[in-house]
């Protein structure tokens, strides 16, 4: 034998070869045959077991699919359950009722108006009364402008609307100093004792409302019971000063005929007094309706105030001039020689006069 080096492999190979011995023969054709189906059946056994091992995979994630189906549908059976379980809390049951049949004696519906000799200066009535304009020109924009009703309420439940038709907004002057005070347009409804101020929310405890931001205001406490309301919403006051009435003694807003606050307390310092209803407002047209049909109608009957019985409310006498004129006075005095001290004596004997000079006007810009 003989040993032969090949330089071109990585380690050294032997490559044994007997000598003389014969080179092996080609393979016959029948043997090339049997070389051929063997190789092919090997590949057949081959591709059966990766068929086999594919479908067994395919059934295991068939089967993993369908477990995680069924978990995400009791999670999502769970959760459906749990939702229902946390609905919201319903609001709580209108309480009032309708009104009863009522046969007493009732005012008389023209009776029940605004009271223009308990009205601030820039209160504009027009349509008998029906529907109230504000000034706002020369800074009147700024200005609250206030009313009473003729009528007071002492005992029973009943109620009145106004509808805001318009809004105002004047454009301010450039470089002009001080905010402007918010909101710019604004209604309030409410109840004030008589001869009290006639801006509601002045701070003073002899009034109680509720205004179209949502705010109920007392003295000067101020908190949110209810929604905002603009341009085209009817917003009618309930007054339930009716003892046999789970909600006696309150006051309640409604938006286009739906409550939009729960009952609001009648503050202690304004029970057993004569309550007039009062509006105060800022530029904002809006029509006042008294009754003795409403505008919206509330989820429960209720008697308006111009078709209150006459022992439960209490009507203001209106002095008007005999002639149809009325007197203005120019008092006329020194500086500081005691002129506003004969002024408020002069007020205290008249208090049908209504003040108007410097000190009256930053008094009325201070409430508004």
């Amino acid at each position: 034998s003989s040993a032969i080096w090949l330089k071109h492999l990585p380690t050294p190979t032997i490559i044994g070869l007997k000598a003389n011995s014969p080179l092996p023969e080609a393979m016959s054709a029948e043997e090339e045959t049997k070389d051929v189906e063997m190789k092919d059946k090997v590949e057949a056994k081959a591709e059966d077991a990766e068929e086999s091992a594919e479908a067994k995979k395919g059934d295991a994630d068939g089967k993993e699919e369908e477990e995680e189906k069924e978990a995400k549908d009791e999670q999502d059976d769970e959760e459906t359950k749990e939702a229902a379980e946390k609905k919201e809390p319903e609001k709580p049951k209108e309480q009032e009722a309708d009104s009863a049949f009522d046969a007493r004696a009732k005012v008389s519906p023209a009776a029940v108006d605004i009271n223009m000799a308990d009205a601030t200066l820039n209160v504009m009535p027009t349509a008998g009364n029906k529907l109230l304009l504000p000034l706002t020109e020369g800074g009147f924009q700024h200005l609250l402008a206030g009313f009473r009703t003729t009528a007071g309420i002492k005992s029973g439940r009943y109620m009145f609307e106004v509808k805001i038709v318009e809004t105002h907004n004047r454009n301010e002057q450039q470089g002009g100093q001080g905010r402007v005070p918010m909101p710019r347009q604004l209604v309030r409804l409410g109840l004030s004792t008589a001869g009290s101020s006639l801006i509601l929310a002045d701070g003073g405890s002899n009034c109680v409302s509720i205004d179209s931001e949502g705010f109920f205001v007392f003295e000067k406490a101020r908190r949110k019971v209810s929604q905002k309301c603009g341009r085209n919403v009817t917003m009618a006051l309930l007054v339930n000063m009716d003892e046999a009435s789970p909600n006696a003694n309150t006051i309640s807003v409604f938006k286009d005929g739906v409550r939009i606050c729960q009952p609001q307390a009648i503050p202690e310092k304004l029970l057993g007094k004569t309550l007039f209803p009062a509006v105060t407002y800022k530029n904002v047209t809006f029509q006042v309706n008294f009754g003795p049909i409403p505008l919206k109608e509330l989820p429960f009957k209720c008697h308006m105030l111009a078709s209150a019985a006459t022992a439960d409310v209490e009507l203001a006498e209106v002095a008007k001039p005999s002639d149809g004129k009325y007197e203005v006075v120019f008092p006329v005095g020194l500086p500081e020689q005691g002129y506003f001290d004969w002024v408020d004596a002069f007020l205290e004997k008249h208090p049908d006069y209504v003040e108007l000079s410097d000190r009256q006007i930053l008094d009325w810009a201070s409430k508004s």
